[in-house]
């Protein structure tokens, strides 16, 4: 096929604004659909190669694979193992589990499955993560292993038949993707099937195209192009992705393809010689963003300023540059394993020595002897404090928590009466704060927790399957038995604002409430009135029965991991003070967690107003200027995210104790 410079032109389009979104560039918001756009550049240009192939019979399938080890292998293999030393430096054994596991995948083009696990594409951890990236290129890999499929019983190119059979499965799987996205939408980003119809949109350029003269008009490039760019400043994490909107810049794309020929304005500018250079270097410069990126971040803690990011994004180019003159080109031209059995065979080998080294590290545990080999002090003291087992067996009448309904925590001696902790892991993880209430008190303290499970009643999780009814039964059981058993006062606990409005920057919709069983996708509005309702109609039940209600604010979310942030100083072998500094820099700021639950706290104060409850707020407590603390005075307070610590929970005795109103 011949050159068009406008389509390196058209990959610098796509590549430019994928590293400035990654780089945090507010901008360029919707950044990410440069994804979409190499997608379509990739369908249309391997469809033409296959299509030219089969048609002038020298296709070899073999043939097919050695080029494409010799495009994709070479400094994808640089980079991965670029990233070993920097990750061994810097994470903490969890997250060197979850990178180790992404090599390995990344190595076997399946990482878009580990990541589809894990996460969603936009949350606060996804920027940590050096192999993010991958999922793409394992979304590409995937569709040449099974194209070649589709085309084998087409036989010779009819263009009619192959525009059909292509259409038919783009609209499959653009169907896939719009369902996706209403009831999976995390999973939806990185699945294969829903993203097929990108590259098949180039395929569709193809056939279009082949063994035909290039079509030319200045209207459809410039309106191809202008959907691009459209997309790039006006879309944002908020869209949902893939899905019709994706079709945007999917279209755009191939109006490019199909239209800017050389002499359009469009082709002008796409061929322009600074255009065509980053597109030349666009795969080098993919691969090395994301690492750059992530490790900056790992490395400050806190976001790194936009003048250092625009220096590696700078960075990112100039290795993009020499990966590109002293690897790829190497290989591409066949001056490096110049037969195709060994460089096959290397490659192979290549993928397995990867593939197995991400997999020990991750069977591993993200080699924890790395922090075991560090000496005493006062970081191997907080981290003790976090690794120690819990003195707590669990429940006094021997059943576990969050397998019984009610079990008995604390044996009060005064026989002054009972006050039961209903709620969530959120639940579990402060009741340690219970005990001095007992003492205090008298009283017996009984619990009912399950994880991700709201104690609120006539609500269903968007989550689906078993555990959706189990957790709706769970609370429905807890709340009679409480009844039953003459029990005088109950503390409602658990991660409101997950349920109410989502997560710092996902709104994650297995976490929403609704009325029905089997709910898939919950808006925000019907999220927060859900919320409200199912917290009015528990307050109402206990209402009626007399039964004493406090609602427990939640503690504040932090953006970090205590265990993991401690362990990352230990292997930098950071010093107390600069300890002391990278935790203080880490504290989440006032404004960005009251913002995250201030609709949340505002239902739980009217709807306890309504109902005669109270409220009993905790953020208070770990308040230091203009941010909330999860280590204080040389104590760990935080376990995770948003766990209180054994030490954390216990800190809140008084508070507890102090809210108890004997009946």
């Amino acid at each position: 096929m011949r050159y068009r410079p406008e389509i390196d032109g058209l990959r610098a389009v796509a590549v430019i604004p994928v590293i400035l979104f990654h780089a945090g560039f507010s901008a360029f918001a919707g950044g990410y659909i440069g994804v979409d756009v190499f997608f379509v550049i990739s369908g249309y240009l391997i469809t033409t190669i296959l299509i030219g192939e089969r048609e002038a019979g020298t296709y070899s399938l073999l043939g097919f694979y050695e080029r494409r080890a010799r495009r994709i292998l070479p400094a994808l293999f640089l980079v991965l193992l670029c990233t070993i030393p920097f990750a061994w430096r810097w994470l903490a054994p969890d997250p060197f589990e979850d990178y180790a596991r992404s090599q390995a995948f990344a190595a076997l083009f399946l990482s878009n499955f580990h990541f589809l696990e894990k996460s969603s594409y936009y949350d606060v951890g996804s920027a940590l993560r050096p192999l993010l990236h991958t999922w793409s290129l394992a979304v590409e890999e995937q569709f040449y292993l099974l194209f070649p499929l589709v085309l084998l019983p087409l036989g010779l190119f009819v263009r009619q038949k192959f525009l059909i059979v292509f259409l038919i499965l783009s609209a499959l799987s653009l169907a896939l993707a719009e369902w996706g996205w209403r009831t999976y939408p995390g999973e939806n980003f990185y699945f294969t099937f829903s993203r097929l119809w990108e590259l098949l949109a180039g395929s569709i350029c193809a056939a279009i195209l082949f063994n035909r003269p290039q079509m030319r008009s200045d209207t459809m490039g410039l309106a191809g192009l202008a959907l691009i760019i459209y997309s790039i400043f006006f879309y944002n994490e908020a869209v949902p992705f893939p899905s019709v909107y994706a079709l945007v810049p999917v279209v755009g794309s191939m109006l490019i393809i199909l239209f800017a020929d050389r002499g359009t304005w469009t082709a002008r500018v796409l061929s322009a010689s600074p255009m065509v250079w980053i597109g030349l270097v666009s795969y080098s410069a993919y691969l090395w963003h994301q690492p750059l990126f992530a490790f900056a971040r790992i490395r400050s803690i806190g976001e790194p300023s936009l003048w250092v990011m625009s220096g590696l994004t700078l960075m990112t180019l100039a290795l993009a540059w020499l990966t590109m003159r002293y690897v790829e080109t190497p290989f591409r031209r066949r001056t490096v394993l110049p037969g195709q059995r060994g460089l096959l065979t290397v490659s192979a080998a290549g993928i397995a020595a990867i593939a197995a080294f991400g997999f020990v590290g991750d069977g591993t545990g993200g080699f924890p002897s790395r922090i075991k080999e560090q000496a005493p002090g006062m970081l191997t003291e907080l981290r003790n404090q976090l690794i120690a087992p819990d003195s707590r067996s669990g429940c006094v009448d021997g059943d576990g928590i969050g397998k019984a309904q009610l079990c008995t925590i604390y044996t009060g001696d005064g026989g002054a009466g009972t006050v039961a902790v209903l709620g969530d892991s959120h639940g579990q993880a402060m009741i340690p704060g219970f005990a001095a209430l007992s003492r205090a008190h008298g009283v017996d303290v009984l619990m009912a927790a399950r994880g991700a499970c709201p104690p609120l009643l006539g609500v269903y999780l968007a989550k689906g399957g078993q555990y959706e009814r189990d957790c709706h039964d769970f609370v429905q059981k807890t709340a009679q038995e409480v009844v039953d058993r003459g029990v005088g006062t109950v503390y409602l606990v658990a991660r409101w604002s997950l349920y109410a409005t989502g997560e710092y920057a996902d709104e994650k919709a297995t976490y929403a409430l609704s009325p029905d069983f089997g709910a898939r996708h919950v808006r925000q509005a019907e999220r927060l009135a859900n919320f409200e309702v199912a917290l009015d109609e528990t307050l109402a039940f206990y209402e009626k029965a007399g039964v004493r209600v406090v609602l427990v604010g939640q503690v504040p979310l932090q953006w970090v991991i205590a265990q993991t942030l401690i362990e990352q100083a230990m292997l930098m072998g950071l010093d107390t003070r600069q300890s002391r500094d990278k935790f203080r820099n880490s504290f989440v700021t006032r404004t960005a967690n009251d913002g995250l639950v201030q609709d949340a706290d505002r239902v739980l104060h009217q709807v306890a107003e309504r109902r005669g409850a109270e409220v009993l707020m905790l953020a208070d407590r770990f308040a230091d200027g203009d941010s909330y603390v999860w280590i204080r005075d040389g104590e760990v307070l935080y376990r995770d995210t948003n766990h209180l610590s054994v030490v954390g929970a216990r800190g809140l005795a008084p508070v507890f104790a102090h809210s108890y109103a004997p009946g």
